[in-house]
C-alpha cells in the first residue's frame, strides 16, 4: 500500500482508505470522494497510444469515455518502477440493474463513441479478399480437421465427457463454419471494385464490467477498427451461458444501428465475428494435444461455453436475414 500512496501523492491525494478490488484495481477514499486507481498493463510501447485516446475524447467531446485525472505535472499517468498507473473517478455498478437496460445502455454508449469517431473510406474489393484469405483457408479446413478428432474420439471404447459432448456438437460446428463462409461470400458479391467501409475508436476488450453509469472504462487495448469488432466482443462475453439474453441483444442492436448506421455488408462482418469457431477449435486442440493442465470438468465447461457462443451466432444469422436482408436497405 505504501507504493500506492506514493503514486497518489503525485495527484495530491492522501487516502484514508485503500480497498483492493482486484490485483490491479484499487478503490481509494480520501474522506471526500472515491477514486479508482489502476495498475495498468500498459508499457513503453503503447502508453502514448493510450494517451492519444483521451486527446481524441477531448477533441471530439466524447463524454462517454470515463475521464482520467492528471498528475501535478499534468500527466495522464504516473510511472512507478516499471508499472504505469492511472486514476479515474470511481463509478459504482447499480445493484439489481435490469439486464435489458444494462445491455441497451452499453450498446447505446458504444454507438455514440463509434459515431463520434467514425471514419469512412472506400476499400478495394481485391485488398479485402486478400485480407480474408488466411481466415477463409482456416475456416475451409475446419470440417476435415474436426472430423479427424471426432473419428479418433469415437474409436475409443469409452469416451470421456469432453469427447461425448464434442461428438454431439460436431454437425452444428460444421454448419456454423458453412454459414460463416456464406457471409464472407456475401461481402464480396457485388460488381463494383470497391466498397464503403468504416473505422471507429474501438474499446478492444469490452465486457459488461467496463460499462458503468453511461461511461466505458479501461481503454488499454483501444484502437481504430471496424465497429463490429467491439459489438462482437461484447456479445460474446454475454452469450457463453445457458440463459442467453438473446431478445435483449437483438433489441439493443436495433437501437445501436439507429445511432451508428452499419450497412448490411458491415453487419455481415459482425456475423462473421460471431460465427468465428477459432476459440472452439482451440479448446478441442488443447484437449487432444494435452496442452492444458485444466481438469476434465474445466475443459468440458469451456467447450460448452464456446459452443453456446456459436449457437448464438447461428441464431443471429436468422435474425439478420429476417430483419435486414429481406428488405430494401443500403447494402454498400
Amino acid at each position: 500500500m505504501d507504493i500506492l500512496k506514493e503514486v497518489l501523492e503525485h495527484y495530491s491525494i492522501y487516502p484514508l482508505e485503500i480497498e483492493k478490488v482486484t490485483n490491479r484495481l484499487f478503490r481509494v477514499h480520501d474522506g471526500m470522494r472515491d477514486y479508482a486507481l489502476k495498475r495498468s498493463y500498459l508499457d513503453e510501447n503503447n502508453i502514448e497510444s493510450w494517451v492519444s485516446i483521451y486527446h481524441v475524447a477531448s477533441e471530439r467531446n466524447i463524454s462517454e469515455i470515463l475521464p482520467v485525472y492528471v498528475t501535478k505535472d499534468g500527466s495522464l499517468y504516473q510511472k512507478h518502477e516499471h508499472f504505469y498507473y492511472y486514476l479515474s473517478p470511481w463509478v459504482d455498478i447499480p445493484r439489481n440493474m435490469d439486464i435489458n437496460y444494462q445491455i441497451e445502455s452499453t450498446m447505446q454508449t458504444l454507438a455514440l463513441i463509434h459515431k463520434k469517431t467514425k471514419q469512412t473510406e472506400r476499400i478495394k474489393i481485391d485488398k479485402m479478399k486478400k485480407d480474408f484469405e488466411g481466415f477463409q483457408s482456416f475456416n475451409r479446413n475446419i470440417p476435415d480437421g474436426l472430423k479427424e478428432n471426432i473419428v479418433h474420439f469415437e474409436s475409443r471404447r469409452y469416451m470421456s465427457p469432453f469427447e461425448l459432448i464434442a461428438c454431439s456438437q460436431y454437425k452444428a460446428v460444421v454448419h456454423a463454419s458453412e454459414l460463416l463462409q456464406n457471409k464472407i461470400n456475401a461481402i464480396f458479391e457485388q460488381e463494383e471494385d470497391s466498397i464503403s467501409w468504416s473505422k471507429s475508436l474501438c474499446h478492444g476488450k469490452l465486457d459488461p464490467s467496463h460499462c458503468r453509469g453511461g461511461y466505458l472504462l479501461n481503454w488499454e487495448e483501444a484502437s481504430f477498427d471496424h465497429p463490429s469488432t467491439d459489438i462482437a466482443n461484447y456479445f460474446q462475453h454475454i452469450t457463453g451461458h445457458y440463459d442467453q439474453p438473446i431478445e435483449e441483444m437483438k433489441q439493443a442492436f436495433k437501437l445501436y444501428r439507429k445511432t451508428n448506421h452499419l450497412t448490411v455488408k458491415e453487419i455481415h462482418l459482425l456475423t462473421i465475428n460471431l460465427l468465428n469457431p477459432a476459440h472452439y477449435i482451440r479448446v478441442v486442440q488443447n484437449f487432444t494435444e494435452q496442452r492444458t493442465k485444466k481438469s476434465m470438468l474445466e475443459q468440458t465447461r469451456e467447450l460448452q461455453h464456446q459452443f453456446r457462443r456459436l449457437q448464438f451466432g447461428m441464431t443471429w444469422v436468422d435474425f439478420i436475414q429476417e430483419e435486414y436482408e429481406t428488405i430494401n436497405v443500403d447494402t454498400n
